[in-house]
């Protein structure tokens, strides 16, 4: 899996079914809840504090993905 692009995607889902469609397009069958909790956080990865934190959107993919 290239993680770069799964990363870049992911960053730019602007809604739940965006990243159903993109966890599907690389492999990995979620509900719509599980989507929902990873969008969650992936807008949270998007803040100052996040970043701070070392909560990245990296670490989503591994958690998620790997």
């Amino acid at each position: 899996m290239a993680e770069k692009e799964l990363v870049a995607e992911l960053s730019g889902a602007q809604v739940v079914q965006d990243v159903l469609a993109i966890a599907k397009k690389y492999g990995k069958d979620i509900t719509f809840e599980q989507a929902d909790k990873l969008f969650g956080h992936i807008l949270q990865t998007k803040s100052d504090t996040a970043a701070l934190d070392g909560d990245t959107l990296e670490k989503l993919v591994d958690e998620y993905f790997g």
